[in-house]
């Protein structure tokens, strides 16, 4: 699932635009694997899936090249860059908006903009940092939600509820993976947490594949002894897993797309920050609770301690007590 929690992340400030401009028919450029992301929201006229996989160069200019060709033929009043780096100041360039937004900090983008917005500091909660993109359209960073929103479809849907035999309450989610290493907590503590869980509250675990890490669930399965079965998720597309997460008690993740996933859908989640810090991705619109402790030998660019990948289980379970609590 990669970086689709960055898409999540932006999804906001789209909204955002949507709110300030309500009869404006906005076009999302996104990579292919993120068209699910966004595909299904009611803010979006069209997405366009725009490949960067340059490895059969030919087949990847050719697509470049008739991309943009649609792209300007739209003929947009406005185009606003979220992402900044790569290929997407040539991209903005080449659409030839009237009016083209972006951040300041690198010479191609200041070349590629004609409305530039200082680039803020990243050091608070991310989707507000973005927000500020907006300032030059009326539009306030902090009224830029922090939060998300994920519709799935109506077959989605239909597949999670016969999936959990519309019993979806009896089950905490569990997404054992994560791209980054540093973000993965021990599939052993997951197991322990989960074990205790069941016995606790009688919650069945359902317990997530991720795209490559399959062996992740068999680990689990090894060393889960909980008194209620577990359910194993088979590798299934961002939609249906958003529709199961919709339906579940509860989410237990790491700092990963799946965790942007089920704060988009609201469902309460404990997350295990093992690296990366909380006020940074942090919803206001979802009931959460994070498990972070702070690693003071180790700092980020902003002078603040990154979290501890040792989290005890017993911390965790604390911690999920409390969310079960607030529930």
């Amino acid at each position: 699932w990669g970086l689709l929690g960055d898409v999540l992340l932006r999804v906001p400030v789209v909204e955002a635009i949507g709110k300030r401009f309500p009869r404006a028919k906005i076009t999302l450029v996104v990579d292919p694997a993120a068209v699910t992301v966004i595909e299904n929201h009611p803010v979006c006229h069209e997405v366009l899936p725009f490949s960067r996989n340059k490895r059969r160069i030919t087949a990847y200019i050719l697509d470049f090249i008739r991309k943009i060709l649609y792209l300007r033929n739209k003929k947009f009043d406005l185009s606003v860059n979220l992402y900044s780096g790569g290929s997407s100041p040539l991209v903005t360039r080449l659409i030839a908006a009237r009016i083209r937004l972006g951040f300041d900090h690198t010479l191609a983008l200041r070349k590629a903009n004609n409305l530039l917005v200082k680039t803020p500091s990243f050091c608070g909660h991310w989707t507000r940092a973005l927000g500020r993109t907006l300032e030059p359209l009326g539009i306030a960073a902090n009224e830029v939600r922090r939060g998300s929103s994920f519709y799935c479809s109506d077959l989605a849907c239909q597949f999670a509820h016969e999936f959990l035999a519309q019993m979806g309450q009896h089950y905490v989610a569990i997404n054992l993976g994560a791209r980054v290493p540093e973000k993965r907590w021990p599939v052993e503590c997951y197991a322990k947490l989960a074990t205790q869980i069941a016995d606790s509250y009688g919650l069945h675990p359902l317990v997530f594949t991720n795209p490559g890490m399959e062996e992740l669930v068999d680990e689990f399965a090894l060393k889960y002894t909980g008194s209620k079965p577990y359910k194993r998720v088979p590798l299934v597309s961002l939609d249906k897993v958003g529709a199961l997460l919709d339906q579940v008690f509860a989410m237990i993740t790491g700092d990963t797309s799946l965790m942007h996933l089920a704060f988009a859908v609201k469902c309460p989640t404990l997350v295990l920050f093992t690296h990366t810090r909380p006020e940074v991705v942090e919803p206001d619109d979802c009931q959460h609770v994070a498990c972070f402790i702070k690693d003071n030998n180790s700092l980020d660019e902003c002078g603040q301690a990154y979290g501890m990948a040792d989290i005890p289980v017993e911390y965790a379970c604390q911690r999920f007590d409390l969310l079960y609590m607030q529930l």
